[in-house]
């Protein structure tokens, strides 16, 4: 695990070391280890590293092939690099390391991108240019694991591993973009390229970028819906239960030992929840002398500590707890929002980042995570929702057929009015209601790009013939959730992580685990009003039956942490860009503040903005949100968790 950055000057000027190494201050905690520069002519790339495998300085990054034709820059962990290396030294490579950016950089250089880069199974972020032909490739996993973003200004091309990566950099502007935080504001997180900042995207994941001197093609190697083999969902819909059962087991197993895999000590997360306490459960089983963590925060309606000590107990891990109580999250918000480049969507980056900061003060390098596993196995309550009014729209097209009578009758009494099931379907997680839907269709021209709604129309016509219109909505709706819930989750973990110089891994998204979980009938995930049917019973013959089946609370954060943090909003920059006036802000607050999370989203976005265009300190912004609190702080009463976030 790394921080990457690199430029090319396409206009031929030199590349500058110097700039290269400003890029790096700014992800200096990606890789306190070592760091690294590479320039040719008008190309350059920076490296700092965290070592993992093989702690030696014969992994030193930009990493340059024997002949002197190609160089990378890598983050991340390819678990099956011992596999290809071998395949490669039959070729005839020679390695002069252990470690697997070796195997990635010659991987790409002999087989050529395209082809690596499906062999490749990890998590990975990557700069490879190849001076044969003078192309730049960027990859990022098929999950999104690993975050990647570029910007384009005048003739300079830029990339690194984190946004304020590129502001080292004088030529990238730092500039909001009003319109996508808008669309952060209604939607409560962005979608697919955008970020918050102006001329700056995100690398999708599953995707290759070749760059030219005059050109840029974007190679799409994975993509969840498109990649749907319907033909597989129907031949494992014929396999027996518990054969798709034994499967799981089989394929979990090898997904923990591969992320086993490190040259450098490593631990678990683990909430008590199902995903990772089986994570937890699984690798006890191949390393004795695991350790687990966990967020002890105040104010829960259900306790998650005494959860994970009853499965720890169960299973002979060490639990350690680590207190995040309000002040403590008050004074490590803005860091958050600092180490996350842009507004935060989830409440738990905060007990992350202070469990990151545990495990690495008590020595360790790697935590592993149970993220993915809700989006594969349909693991939340709005993937039910979606099978359950998709049921209902079934039985009302039954006792009312889409018939021309009726349809006149439906003029005058809409309850009356028939479905046109095939229209609904074009937009399937929309509610009935005509309003809602001019609404979202309004949202949708003007705001979000249609991003979502083609999404789901997508997801829900590639589904047809698998199953009831409630099956292909339950599916459609969770495989959604692959792409703009889950990714949001993985980048925020993983700078979360990175900030206190920890590598998250993420189990449950190994490649085979993808495959097997997107090629699952609706049957083994949700049955008879059980979710993740697949998983819980996995998990029945590892860990306590009240844990396996207990409701889902995700990482819960009481929303009393940012209840007095009104007057941060006065005055400040979110009032300037939505064009609050000034005579109406005590109206405004209150309407936010009578929300739980409308609070979070926009304090976040105020300290954000704060912290980017003003250059306010965030250890001075976490102090003053902290006098703010405590000046207004009340009785702190239990409060109900949000759902998602870290499992």
């Amino acid at each position: 695990m790394c921080g990457i950055v690199g430029f090319w000057n396409r206009d031929g000027q030199v590349a500058s070391e110097v700039l290269l190494e400003k890029m790096i201050d700014k992800i200096n905690h990606r890789g306190p280890d070592d760091r690294g520069t590479w320039t040719r002519g008008p190309i350059g790339f920076g490296h700092a590293r965290l070592s993992i495998i093989d702690l030696s300085s014969r992994g030193h990054q930009p990493f340059v092939t024997r002949d002197g034709q190609g160089v990378i820059t890598y983050n991340g962990e390819v678990y099956n690099f011992a596999e290809l290396r071998s395949e490669l030294e039959r070729e005839g490579v020679k390695f002069t390391s252990t470690t697997d950016t070796e195997v990635v950089l010659y991987a790409l250089h002999n087989w050529g991108p395209e082809k690596a880069v499906s062999r490749f199974n990890g998590m990975f972020a990557f700069g490879y240019y190849d001076l044969r032909n003078q192309t730049l490739w960027l990859g990022r996993d098929r999950a999104g694991i690993k975050p990647l973003y570029v910007t384009r200004v005048g003739s300079l091309f830029a990339f690194g591993s984190e946004i304020k990566s590129l502001f080292g950099h004088p030529g990238v502007p730092c500039k909001p973009d009003l319109h996508a935080l808008t669309t952060q504001i209604l939607y409560e997180r962005l979608d697919g390229s955008w970020t918050a900042f102006e001329r700056v995207d995100s690398l999708l994941p599953g995707s290759l970028l070749k760059v030219t001197a005059d050109s840029e093609d974007l190679i799409q190697y994975f993509d969840l819906i498109r990649d749907l083999d319907i033909g597989r969902i129907k031949d494992n819909s014929q396999k027996s239960f518990d054969v798709l059962v034994r499967e799981f087991d089989g394929i979990f197993a090898e997904s923990i030992k591969l992320h086993l895999i490190s040259d450098a000590p490593l631990a678990t997360m683990s909430s008590g929840g199902l995903d990772s306490s089986l994570m937890t459960a699984v690798a006890k089983e191949h390393k004795s002398d695991i350790v687990a963590y966990i967020a002890d925060i105040p104010g829960l309606q259900i306790p998650e500590v005494p959860r994970a000590r009853k499965v720890c107990k169960r299973l002979g891990v060490e639990l350690r707890p680590v207190k995040v109580d309000y002040d403590d999250y008050l004074r490590l918000w803005p860091t958050v929002v600092y180490q996350n480049d842009q507004p935060n969507y989830y409440a738990q980056n905060v007990p992350f980042m202070a469990v990151a900061q545990a495990a690495r003060r008590d020595g360790f390098k790697v935590l592993l995570s149970g993220e993915g596993s809700d989006e594969l196995f349909g693991g939340y309550n709005w993937h039910v929702e979606s099978y359950r009014m998709w049921h209902r729209r079934r039985l009302h097209s039954l006792f009312l057929p889409n018939i021309a009578p009726l349809r006149t009758l439906g003029r005058f009494i809409s309850k009356l009015s028939p479905l046109d099931l095939n229209e609904l379907s074009k937009r399937p997680f929309e509610h009935l209601s005509k309003w809602n839907q001019t609404k979202d269709l309004r949202e949708l021209c003007a705001v979000d790009a249609g991003q979502r709604a083609m999404r789901a129309e997508e997801a829900f016509q590639k589904l047809e013939g698998v199953g009831s219109f409630a099956e292909r909505a339950f599916l459609a709706r969770a495989f959604d959730d692959f792409y703009c819930h889950l990714r949001n989750a993985l980048i925020s973990n993983d700078k979360m992580g990175m900030a206190q110089s920890i590598e998250a891994r993420v189990p449950f998204l190994e490649n085979a685990l993808i495959d097997f979980g997107m090629h699952l009938p609706c049957s083994a995930k949700f049955f008879k009003g059980m979710t993740k049917r697949i998983v819980k019973k996995a998990a029945e013959k590892k860990l306590p039956y009240d844990i396996v089946h207990a409701k889902k609370i995700g990482f819960g954060v009481s929303h009393h942490a940012w209840k007095n943090t009104a007057d941060f909003l006065k005055g400040g920059m979110v009032a300037d860009f939505f064009k609050w006036s000034n005579g109406k802000f005590d109206h405004i607050s209150k309407l936010i503040f009578s929300d739980h999370m409308m609070p979070f989203h926009l304090v976040g976005m105020e300290i954000w903005a704060r912290i980017y265009f003003r250059g306010e300190s965030p250890s001075k912004l976490g102090e003053q949100l902290l006098a703010m609190s405590r000046n207004g702080r009340n009785e702190l009463v239990p409060s109900k968790e949000m759902e998602g976030g870290v499992r």
